[in-house]
């Protein structure tokens, strides 16, 4: 019990520690990613979490303080390993129905960020100084800084030194020159005095002096109210948007606006970061100086813009600014935005209240801490738009006219009049009403053309009409289209239509469709002829579905039925997952049906070097089936080259030099794997069988999913072989039960009985 506390007690420790070596600078040199168990790396996910740091924002504070980017690496896989795992899990336990409506009340806000913060996201804008570029001449020199100095022509000279803690570098010949404060430019006049007493030409111009910085000093810098707040030691030549990247940015409370950069305890310049986001405007991006404190303050406001915006997000407002100006941040409204209302959600000082803007309030409107502004899309409908179809010239689409009015025989005039074959006595106008259901008016076609004020009606937007043809009365003169085409049933007939024509009105082919169309035509003759059986003539015809005016020579009759046939060997295609190290993962379509685990590894680019071969499995129905890889390499027809079935999953893991070992042990931990060494090797470093450990059933399950079991030969325990990436369970023994006073006097009875019956047998 002792052994279980005081490594119980190593483990809480670890956690603790290095949690908080990530985030108050302790050396992480020895931190190796191996040492750690599976509750030890979740615990670790935990504390970064709890600390707002995500693994790429700790990796160059890890880096900093010693840990080695290999080790790192290994860390964060088994990390992201265990948040897999836990999303996984929680998922399997969420209630469907509440995930549902979770997810669609928090949609919005979800989605929507600070805006600026991804300035401090993307490794791609670290705004790194370049240490190659020569210094400025206003480049403030200080303790620490390496100068190269050289004197060129009649008289040479080289030397290379760093400005001292006290403020001086000590050249040869020349002495200690005073440095430090002084501008680049005003330190190499004051070289060029002292160094030209020792080497006359240079005032004779004779010689030349040269001066650069070749390395550059380290300055401190405290950083307050950022998301990973303290103090860095950062190059001389830095500027404060750097500083700021590497902090991670402000917080989540923290200030985009009024950042404040101090010097020498006074606030010299305030640094509004929308400037730069939204102007490109980088003079507020100033270099710093040893000591100074970068200060960000808890933002005084913000508000939500969502909706019809280029750029939806969270802005953060400074005094006096109006909405105008936020939009402006935001990049102004899309295309699809309704501009004349915007709905603002604001919160008083009890309850919430609702206002309504339009673009003549844009300038004059303050918004409020907590606003939320949302930019609606336009109708999907047109304010000015009439129709006409049918027999006319020219049907199609109009606009009513800005000013006055349109009546039916001004559109039909613009329709460039009614065809020879237009049936006059009867036209329809379809017209939409305020709850959006349509009526159908009907009106005489002729009396609409002489301009009779009855049936010359005075249009409305989204009107429709409707001029027939001579046939199209008739209930008789139908066409059918079935099939494979997006919209089945009758259709009007239409003198002239062709094949192409009846396509069009059912939506053309569908994905499944085949290129066979066939038409079913009435068959008609003049004279009744009892001994023609065929009263149906059927044409079939190739139309390829993607180019459907093939069709429009076939012109079609009334009552015309048409069938367009389906695609037969149309198959969804049916998907593999081939996952880990491989050079191509991802999804995989089965080609063949019996398409097998080797053929679908080499599809996927064959196995990387970090490939584990004898890890290899599939997983099927949630089982896990191992695959021999090496005799799947030599005898691909094996038994072993698995027959793949719709969504399994081919598993190439990565090579392990661990063992884990778990179940009736003392500790359950995982052990570097060392070649040769058998169960008990690894078990004694799992501190051995715990009490109820039960060593004759230990057993182990091998990487790719396969399970050894231990045995007794000659009375000999023999144990399964290990190897890396192996797992060692040792179960716990069963409980053994007592039998009770009742149950010994029934047994006691039954033998008594059964005693009797054989003497009896016997006698």
């Amino acid at each position: 019990m002792k052994r279980i506390f005081l490594v119980s007690c190593f483990t809480l420790f670890t956690l603790f520690s290095f949690g908080q070596e990530f985030l108050k600078g302790k050396d992480l040199s020895q931190i190796k990613a191996a040492q750690f168990s599976e509750a030890e790396i979740a615990q670790i996910g935990k504390e970064l979490k709890a600390n707002q740091m995500t693994l790429e924002q700790a990796e160059p504070l890890a880096l900093a303080k010693g840990m080695s980017a290999t080790e790192f690496t290994l860390l964060k896989t088994r990390i992201e390993k265990a948040n897999s795992n836990i999303t996984t899990e929680k998922k399997k336990n969420k209630n469907p129905l509440k995930t549902i409506v979770k997810d669609t009340l928090l949609v919005k806000n979800d989605t929507l960020t600070v805006f600026g913060s991804e300035l401090f996201r993307s490794k791609n804008l670290s705004f790194e100084p370049n240490q190659n570029m020569p210094a400025s001449s206003n480049y403030i020199l200080g303790p620490g800084d390496e100068l190269d100095i050289s004197v060129y022509g009649v008289q040479q000279f080289n030397y290379s030194g760093t400005i001292s803690k006290n403020g001086t570098i000590n050249i040869p010949n020349v002495g200690e020159v005073f440095l430090s404060g002084l501008a680049f430019e005003a330190a190499k006049n004051k070289l060029q005095k002292q160094i030209g007493k020792i080497y006359s030409t240079l005032a004779g111009k004779g010689s030349k002096l040269s001066v650069s910085v070749s390395n550059y000093r380290t300055i401190s810098v405290t950083i307050i109210g950022a998301l990973q707040s303290g103090n860095y030691q950062l190059s001389s030549m830095s500027s404060l948007y750097n500083a700021l990247h590497v902090a991670g940015g402000p917080s989540d409370i923290g200030s985009y606006r009024k950042i404040e950069l101090i010097r020498n305890n006074k606030i010299i310049r305030t640094i509004d970061l929308y400037r730069f986001l939204t102007k490109g405007d980088q003079s507020d991006n100033i270099s710093l100086t040893d000591n100074d404190v970068i200060r960000i303050p808890s933002y005084e406001a913000r508000v939500t813009l969502e909706g019809e915006i280029k750029r939806p997000g969270i802005f953060e407002l400074v005094a006096g600014e109006n909405l105008k100006q936020i939009i402006s941040y935001a990049s102004g409204f899309t295309e699809n935005a309704y501009k004349n209302r915007i709905l603002v959600k604001q919160k008083t000082n009890s309850e919430l209240k609702v206002t309504d803007l339009n673009e003549l309030t844009f300038a004059s409107y303050l918004p409020k801490a907590g606003d939320i502004i949302s930019v609606d899309k336009i109708l999907d409908r047109y304010e000015n738009r009439v129709q006409i179809k049918g027999a006319v010239y020219r049907p199609g689409e109009y606009s009513l006219p800005t000013s006055g009015s349109m009546t039916i025989k001004d559109l039909l005039k613009k329709a460039d009049g009614v065809t020879e074959n237009v049936f006059l006595e009867k036209a329809s106008l379809i017209r939409q009403k305020s709850d959006l259901t349509k009526e159908y008016i009907s009106f005489n076609l002729q009396s609409a053309l002489n301009g009779e004020e009855a049936a010359n009606m005075t249009l409305q937007k989204e009107d429709v009409i409707v001029v027939f043809y001579n046939q199209e009365l008739l209930d008789s003169y139908k066409l059918s289209i079935t099939g494979e085409v997006r919209k089945q049933g009758d259709f009007t007939y239409v003198s002239g239509m062709s094949l192409y024509d009846l396509l069009l009105e059912s939506e053309f082919f569908t994905d499944l469709a085949a290129s066979n169309v066939t038409v079913f035509r009435n068959k008609k003759d003049v004279v009744f002829n009892p001994n023609d059986k065929e009263k149906i003539i059927t044409f079939n015809l190739t139309i390829d579905p993607k180019n459907p005016k093939q069709a429009a020579t076939f012109l079609m009759e009334p009552q015309d039925q048409v069938v367009v046939r389906r695609i037969v060997t149309f198959e969804t295609p049916q998907m593999v997952n081939v996952s880990g190290e491989v050079l191509y993962p991802g999804g995989y379509a089965i080609i063949k049906k019996d398409e097998r685990v080797l053929d679908f590894i080499k599809r996927a680019g064959g196995t990387t070097d970090e490939a584990d071969i004898e890890a290899i499995n599939v997983i099927r129905n949630e089982l896990v089936i191992p695959i021999d890889w090496k005799l799947i390499s030599k005898i691909p027809n094996s038994t072993s080259n698995l027959i793949i079935q719709v969504n399994d999953s081919i598993r190439i893991p990565n090579k392990k030099s661990t063992v884990l070992i778990s179940g009736g042990v003392m500790f359950e931990t995982e052990v570097p794997y060392r070649n040769g060494k058998n169960v008990k090797y690894y078990i004694k470093n799992a501190g051995g069988a715990a009490e109820k450990g039960w060593m004759k059933k230990v057993y182990v399950v091998h990487a790719n999913g396969s399970a050894s079991a231990s045995g007794s030969v000659f009375g000999i325990r023999k144990y399964p072989k290990v190897f890396a990436g192996s797992k060692i369970i040792v179960p716990e023994k069963p409980e053994k039960t007592k039998m009770s006073t009742g149950e010994i006097v029934g047994i006691a009875s039954i033998l008594t009985s059964l005693a009797g019956i054989l003497l009896a047998v016997l006698k």
